[in-house]
């Protein structure tokens, strides 16, 4: 049997490329990022969305601060998705509508309040379609240099984005991932860790073994091929359906319109495959000793979902300066920035996980 903590190293679309090494997140406003929302406040409702620019802070942080500071449960502060901590940030936060002068006398360092109204509804995780980046990647950028970076952009947006989950996702020393193999073990220290914890433990071991599917997929180059069976979700709306017609559905794939996922592994997960894709996954699951009846008895922790395995990438602009390289780009949401980053620089971010 196999471990999931016995963590092999992620294969890279741009391998046989040279890379450009390089930094980022030097100082926070070499990464920029700015959601996109699903939807704009209504202007009217129970709910005060701010628009606010976080520097260098982590999301759960900047949450539990502002609830300090409102007299709240952090869990009234709703969010759509977390932003990276060392980072430059703009993202909507709601909060009940009730606070809205309690909110202008609000001082937290790093947290700025750029724009404020109201909406009818809490602003829940998924609530967006996904975030603009504008990032610096700081190198020593000669012409071969540029070359290089021109070469391995080409290649990436050529194969699409391969949406693993990078290191920092399972903690320093992978003790995120630790913790949440040990909740599934019904180890009873584990369980008395808290809440926040817990919920990012469970999440790093789904994001594991959503890994270990991707990377199956990839050395069976079915990474971006219709199966029988499989769940595909449709771009950029982010609903999914079953695949149907393998050969009217993997010309969609082949345009980018839609794109085979892989499974957040959970009780609940819909929807489900069949066939298969669902094969192949249980295959994976059942290698590293997970039986479907793991996943009962975490109630909402665990529910599942279904996960892009391949985004197409469009719109990367690419500018050279000074210090570096900067690069700007659109990715939906549950895409991640450093993912791109690292086939340029072949070499995985260390950012310390949010919590």
């Amino acid at each position: 049997m196999l471990n999931l903590l016995d963590i092999k190293p992620l294969p890279l679309a741009t391998a046989g490329l040279e890379p450009v090494k390089g930094e980022i997140k030097s100082v926070p406003e070499d990464f920029i990022v700015e959601e996109i929302p699903a939807y704009v406040p209504a202007g009217e409702g129970d709910f005060l969305y701010l628009w606010v620019e976080k520097r260098d802070l982590s999301s759960p942080y900047m949450a539990r601060s502002l609830a300090k500071a409102l007299s709240i449960p952090a869990m009234e502060v709703g969010m759509a998705g977390y932003k990276d901590r060392r980072s430059v940030a703009r993202q909507w936060i709601s909060v009940p509508g009730h606070l809205e002068k309690a909110v202008e006398k609000v001082e937290i360092e790093g947290l700025k309040i750029l724009d404020k109204s109201r909406h009818i509804n809490k602003l829940r995780t998924g609530h967006l379609h996904g975030n603009k980046f504008d990032i610096l990647l700081r190198s020593n950028i000669d012409e071969q240099a540029k070359q290089k970076v021109k070469n391995l952009v080409e290649r990436v947006t050529a194969t699409g984005l391969w949406n693993f989950y990078g290191e920092q996702r399972f903690g320093k020393n992978l003790e995120t991932l630790k913790i949440g193999l040990d909740l599934l073990a019904q180890d009873k220290e584990a369980s008395r860790r808290p809440f926040y914890l817990r919920k990012l433990a469970l999440s790093a071991v789904q994001s594991a073994l959503f890994n270990e599917v991707l990377r199956l997929r990839i050395t069976n180059n079915t990474h971006k091929k219709v199966l029988q069976g499989d769940i595909l979700c449709m771009l950029p709306q982010e609903s999914k359906c079953h695949a149907r017609n393998l050969q009217e559905d993997q010309s969609r794939v082949d345009q980018g319109l839609m794109a085979v996922t892989g499974p957040m592994q959970g009780w609940k997960m819909y929807p489900k495959p069949t066939e298969e894709a669902l094969l192949m996954e249980t295959q994976v699951c059942e290698s590293f000793g997970f039986k479907q009846e793991v996943w009962k008895g975490f109630g909402k922790f665990l529910m599942g979902a279904r996960r892009c395995l391949v985004y197409p990438i469009s719109e990367l602009n690419l500018s050279f300066e000074t210090d570096g390289v900067r690069l700007s780009f659109s990715l939906p949401a549950g895409a991640y920035a450093t993912q791109l980053i690292r086939e340029i620089t072949q070499q995985d971010t260390a950012e310390e996980p949010e919590c």
